[in-house]
């Protein structure tokens, strides 16, 4: 029974100081980091929009759980005392640890996640760290509030922040009855800070474009045909 005792102290005194064991930990650390950015440290920063994924998160989660996944089969040939798994498991824990190492490093210097929204009833409402002075030329041109109809407007707000790049768009869509095209468009035609704008105008459709504030860049359409107006406006800056 002594003999007994003293060899399980020794199998978990070498169960605790291996690699496998401290990718286990290291890969459910690793998850906790990813959990508490994403559902915090994000949400924090965007705090009433809705998040959008970028496709090659799937690909970051998967390089995130490999570490746990080594650990944890690591762990079950070492119990189970499957010598040929339990040395496979072993010669590929360092790897894949580094390799969930970087992918931490990477979802935080390069958040996959944007904070974005097309609910009207968010109409111009942005992120902090949205550049003031492009917003606030934003706030000239669009209208102060949505006129047309729910079923005839589209909307949209997309902002974007890492350390490498800062990305910002806004469009809006509308609808409206003659007579508020016809007053929006005079509005619109009418600011003096489109006034340098380049105009082109068919026989249905005026299009004003221009870059404001160094690149905010500003796209106006007005449909007199469908009574529509277009208005689009954003940068993309490079850190």
């Amino acid at each position: 029974m002594k003999f007994s005792s003293d060899n399980s102290k020794n199998k978990k005194h070498t169960l605790w100081h291996d690699w496998l064991t401290y990718d286990f930990i290291v890969g459910i650390a690793l998850q906790l980091l990813l959990y508490f950015v994403a559902m915090f440290v994000w949400s924090m920063r965007f705090p009433k929009l809705s998040f959008e994924r970028t496709p090659i998160l799937n690909v970051h989660y998967l390089v995130m759980f490999l570490p746990f996944i080594v650990g944890v089969f690591g762990l079950w040939a070492r119990t189970y005392e499957l010598p040929v798994w339990a040395k496979f498991f072993t010669k590929v824990s360092l790897p894949v640890l580094i390799l969930g190492v970087i992918s931490a490093v990477v979802l935080c210097i390069v958040p996959p996640y944007c904070s974005s929204t097309t609910k009207t009833e968010q109409y111009m409402i942005v992120d902090r760290d949205v550049d003031a002075e492009s917003f606030d030329i934003c706030r000239h041109i669009f209208p102060s509030h949505i006129s047309g109809a729910p079923s005839n407007t589209s909307y949209r707000y997309y902002k974007y922040s890492s350390i490498l790049e800062d990305d910002f768009h806004l469009s809006l869509g509308e609808t409206l009855s003659s007579e508020q095209f016809k007053e929006e468009s005079d509005r619109i035609l009418a600011l003096d800070i489109l006034k340098d704008a380049d105009l082109s105008t068919s026989k249905d459709i005026t299009l004003i474009d221009t870059t404001l504030n160094g690149d905010l860049i500003v796209h106006i359409t007005l449909d007199s045909a469908y009574n529509r107006i277009i208005y689009a406006a954003g940068y993309n800056r490079i850190k």
